[in-house]
């Protein structure tokens, strides 16, 4: 029995499972899980807010326990904010008014309540704050970032005039670009007929690295920017890189997937505009990029603390007002936003998608659910914030799926299948009416020489021919962002452990090797760190940061071209994989693929047909399948060759990137409620 699993299914029995957080903590306690006394006060708030979000009409004394709550942990923060909005009328609101500008009469409180409580004042259209006040939180906080951008979008949101003086020291501070951008905005916005100082701008903002973006961003400022309506337009949501640095940070697939998927779609005669929104902490890249004529890719310049292990839960609010922000500057009227995450980002979008009325579809995946048991079944110990994290995603998934017009799952029927064990709402016939499976698709067709030699970078090239007695063997191949959910180091000592070092190379290609996180860190060190030790596999194995999609298919292209006794070999080494990308694109190229039996891939991937499915729980698992689809007598060059075979045609004939977006473009189509031959 999954623990995970069959707790899920009994409270939603109950018919409580958008309580689902608060009953698991009841039950975190009840089998006497160690936990401080803070902690336990945290559950005890989340109780007591989950029991005044029922009532009708808020009391004086109970706002007021609202708000003394405030600033104590990061989740309660967010559903307080939340149940304060959700619970706000004409007199809630004016005994909340009155509470914040006694507390802030006061002084008393910290700067994470002072920010919640801003925040609210924001989005309720509180204005409670005094020039003094406002001067005195500007000087007093100058080194708190959140409070400082919060203080920024609270002078716009209410036009508050007269700080010129403090926007223009700001500018000359050592702010972060994004910080500034908001000064730049709010000098626009609420000073209109006072020109902007172009010498402020170049003297104190403009630099060598962020020059490519500010001009971008101060072009779109002055101009009149709009596009055209001819039919639907879409808006879909990236906050976790860009398309042009996938393998780097926690940039995987998903900018590969949304950069085709977004060309394609647009194509569309029934579809406007793709728009795809990230946010940017880099300011090295233009602010809005075309791809084709009607994808537009906006990096919007939005501070968020990387220290913090969930950077969005804080500035949810923030985000959906930024993006709303853009939205209405550049005349765009999205018809449905697409998110495609469990996280507090995606809720913002959700959010802002609910106040402009537009539709609203959302890719659902099992995540962070996967990651709550172990391999028997029984329930992690997880520590307390790791665990109040992992149920806030699920909070946010329980909802979403509540208030969502359509679903998008990843692959089949199957893994529909496998859905329904995670998320028991699919037993309801309207949210069941709500669901689409659709599988991710990659370009296909590229596999000429002229477009070889074309797509080959100079970069690369010199690369390869550096390392060409590397390639003088047959490669074991993966790609992607390093992580230990990726497992790329359990799938060097699968390498370095077994019989596949004596026959093939090891090539990982992943990584930002310049600004890494400390996570990508972490994996490089242990690279080096390995074959430091083991200093037999100099030259065998070797790591390449992360490479742009063009030049990972040329790379496997050329690869590929090599004949040897044994393939060469895709091995994708993830502990899960909703679906696998980087996967598709080396089975379109004729590697031979090896992928996780966890997760989406064996939607596709039939063992023994076009690939072969294994275990990647851990390194040992990952050396003893693989040892034994490589090495099977019963496996000769002619059935590997008919596997390979087998691995491109399934790609050409189910996950052309063109069959995927006509799918998806349907499927908007209807979620819109236009009919199908309606522009």
């Amino acid at each position: 029995m999954n623990e995970f699993i069959e707790f899920r299914n009994r409270v939603y029995d109950q018919g409580s499972n958008y309580s689902y957080p608060l009953q698991f903590l009841d039950e975190y306690i009840h089998n006497s899980k160690a936990i401080n006394s803070d902690e336990t006060k945290v559950i005890e708030q989340i109780r007591t807010i989950r029991q005044l979000e029922l009532k009708q009409q808020l009391s004086e004394s109970e706002i007021n326990e609202w708000i003394s709550f405030l600033g104590e942990h990061p989740t309660t923060d967010r559903f307080i904010v939340d149940a304060v909005l959700n619970a706000l009328d004409g007199e809630t609101k004016q005994i909340l008014e009155g509470k914040i500008k006694a507390l802030l009469a006061s002084q008393d409180y910290d700067s994470q309540k002072l920010y919640h409580v801003l925040d609210i004042c924001i989005e309720c259209g509180i204005d409670s704050l005094s020039d003094g006040d406002l001067s005195f939180m500007l000087e007093k906080y100058q080194q708190d970032l959140e409070i400082i951008s919060l203080l920024l979008d609270y002078m716009e949101r209410f036009s508050r005039k007269g700080f010129q003086d403090a926007i223009s020291k700001l500018l000359a501070s050592d702010y972060p670009d994004s910080i500034k951008i908001q000064g730049i905005n709010l000098l626009k916005n609420v000073y209109p007929t006072e020109a902007l100082d172009p010498s402020v701008v170049q003297n104190n903002v403009m630099n060598e690295n962020n020059r490519v973006f500010m001009d971008s961003y101060l072009d779109f400022l002055e101009s009149e920017f709009t596009f055209e309506k001819q039919g639907i337009s879409i808006l879909q949501s990236m906050f976790y890189g860009d398309f042009e640095d996938s393998g780097k940070g926690n940039n995987g697939g998903l900018a590969v997937l949304l950069k085709g998927l977004g060309e394609e779609v647009s194509k569309d005669s029934r579809i406007s505009h793709v728009f795809t929104i990230t946010i940017t902490q880099e300011s090295h890249k233009p602010f809005i990029s075309f791809h084709g004529d009607k994808h537009i890719f906006i990096r919007l310049p939005i501070y968020l603390d990387q220290s913090r292990s969930d950077k969005f839960i804080k500035r949810e609010l923030f985000i959906k007002r930024q993006i709303a922000n853009f939205l209405k500057r550049s005349n765009i009227k999205p018809d449905v936003f697409h998110i495609r995450f469990l996280d507090n980002a995606s809720k913002a979008v959700a959010h802002l998608n609910k106040e402009l009325n537009s539709k609203l579809v959302f890719t659902l995946t099992p995540d962070p659910h996967r990651t709550m048991f172990d391999a028997s079944g029984q329930l992690k110990e997880l520590g307390f914030n790791e665990l109040i994290e992992k149920l806030n995603k699920i909070k946010i998934g329980d909802e979403l799926i509540r208030t969502s017009d359509g679903i998008v799952g990843i692959g089949n029927e199957e893994v529909k299948t496998e859905l329904a064990v995670y998320f028991p709402q699919f037993q309801e016939p309207g949210v069941d009416g709500k669901i689409k499976m659709i599988g991710e698709g990659i370009q296909t067709g590229q596999s000429t020489d002229t477009e070889d030699n074309a797509a080959y970078s100079t970069q690369l090239m010199e690369w390869s021919e550096t390392n060409q007695a590397f390639f003088e063997k047959p490669i074991i191949l993966n790609v992607g962002r390093l992580a230990v959910l990726k497992g790329q180091m359990e799938l060097l000592q699968a390498w370095a452990n077994s019989k596949l070092s004596e026959t093939h190379n090891l090539l990982i290609i992943g990584g930002d090797m310049e600004k890494p996180s400390p996570e990508e860190a972490m994996v490089i060190d242990f690279f080096n760190d390995y074959v430091k030790q083991n200093p037999q596999f100099n030259g065998r194995f070797m790591h390449q940061g992360a490479m742009s999609n063009g030049d990972i298919r040329s790379l496997e292209r050329k690869i590929i071209q090599q004949d040897f006794d044994y393939p060469h070999i895709y091995l994708c080494s993830s502990a899960k994989e909703e679906f696998g990308i980087a996967i598709l694109e080396a089975m379109s190229i004729g590697f031979l693929t090896l992928g996780p039996v966890k997760g989406g891939v064996k939607s596709y991937m039939k063992n023994g047909e076009n690939g072969f499915l294994i275990d990647t729980s851990n390194w040992e698992t990952i050396a003893k399948d693989a040892e034994t689809h490589l090495y099977d007598s019963a496996v000769d060059q002619e059935a590997i060759r008919k596997i390979q075979a087998a691995g491109q045609k399934t790609v050409e004939e189910n996950f052309s990137i063109q069959n995927i977006s006509n799918e998806f473009a349907s499927f908007y189509v209807s979620v819109k409620g236009e009919k199908e031959n309606e522009v």
